[in-house]
């Protein structure tokens, strides 16, 4: 309703983050809070009307901060992703890797001629697909 929020990032900055897209909220916090207590115990009492007309911008402040900062995490690759997911994706990833590696290692255990000596072998000594290379 009426309410303005700056954009979150340019169409140049999809996919990364904007500068200071994360700021600290604590100075917004900290004033929160300080006008709380003024209202309370402070020895300078301000009214509950007062501390709402104060407190209301800077809710509204840390509100849009936070939303923002939502906004651009959500916005990053797999920033979508719950953390289960992202374990699950992770388990395959690994599993995946586990049989590139297994893989990897069964060529190393077999005996396979090398590039020289392919070289020096005559067309008879050569299998059917290295005539065809």
């Amino acid at each position: 309703m009426g309410q303005e929020q700056a954009p979150i990032a340019s169409e140049t900055t999809v996919g990364s983050l904007a500068p200071g897209t994360y700021l600290s909220l604590l100075p917004i916090v900290d004033e929160i809070l300080a006008i709380l207590h003024a209202q309370t115990v402070s020895p300078e009492r301000i009214s509950p009307a007062q501390s709402s007309d104060q407190v209301a911008p800077k809710a509204k402040e840390l509100s849009q901060a936070l939303e923002g900062m939502k906004m651009s995490a959500l916005s990053l690759p797999g920033g979508n992703l719950s953390t289960e997911d992202i374990g699950k994706l992770l388990d395959v990833l690994e599993s995946e890797g586990d049989k590139r590696r297994r893989i990897l290692s069964s060529f190393e255990t077999l005996s396979l001629p090398t590039v020289e000596e392919l070289a020096s072998a005559g067309p008879e000594t050569k299998t059917e697909g290295e005539r065809l290379m």
